[in-house]
């Protein structure tokens, strides 16, 4: 090697899971790909989040739910720590439901845990390279519902119908948390809460706080 030939740097991956198994699945795949570097691993968000500020990994692979944070909240974080840096969600949760969510929110690729095996290397490799990443099936949907709205038709189906803060109020609404709790835990007011659910109930046809509670409880 000549003196002013240095070797590329490899690009660095941050895992949150608070699976031991599957972080330690994840762990080793990304061991396994010669193109990336292990940054570190964290089994809950504050862990993670100071491993961010830490290390400042090119990629965080993270769950939605690990430990003290659930949903979208943790996305939220994860993507204001990272900064114009990528995340990856890889996650139990509906991909149908919560997919375009996280997207919406900033995360550069979505992929069902049932998946990541097979899938995350790529994935990871794609988004790193400037790209994002979804499946299949969630990207036939969007597509479906795009050419739906050029042509003039409904925006209907899937959770895109609502707001990223209108659908965070939805899953603490199927938490079992008030008006005020929600208010409390998003940092709004109450009446900011309660115009969130009147859009909500307005966008969806219903009437009444027990249907909207009913509604988030069967469906999410």
């Amino acid at each position: 090697m000549h003196q002013d030939e240095r070797p590329t740097p490899l690009s660095t991956v941050l895992v949150i899971d608070d699976h031991d198994i599957v972080r330690f699945g994840l762990e080793m795949l990304v061991h396994a790909c010669p193109q990336v570097r292990l940054a570190g691993s964290a089994g809950s968000l504050s862990e993670g989040l100071g491993l961010i500020r830490s290390t400042r990994p090119d990629l965080v692979i993270t769950d939605m739910s690990v430990g003290d944070s659930d949903g979208l909240a943790t996305v939220r974080a994860v993507v204001a720590a990272q900064g114009e840096r990528a995340v990856l969600i890889v996650s139990f949760h509906d991909e149908m439901i919560y997919g375009e969510q996280a997207i919406a929110l900033g995360a550069r690729g979505y992929l069902m845990k049932e998946n990541a095996h097979a899938s995350v290397i790529a994935a990871s490799l794609t988004i790193l390279d400037g790209g994002t990443w979804i499946s299949p099936r969630l990207n036939a949907f969007l597509l479906k519902r795009m050419l739906k709205v050029q042509h003039g038709g409904p925006s209907q189906g899937g959770t895109g119908t609502f707001s990223a803060r209108e659908f965070e109020v939805l899953q603490l609404l199927k938490s079992g948390k008030s008006t005020k709790e929600i208010a409390r835990v998003m940092d709004v007011s109450v009446r900011t809460v309660d115009l969130h659910r009147a859009r909500i109930k307005r966008k969806l046809g219903l009437r009444t706080g027990a249907e909207l509670i009913a509604f988030a409880s069967s469906r999410l």
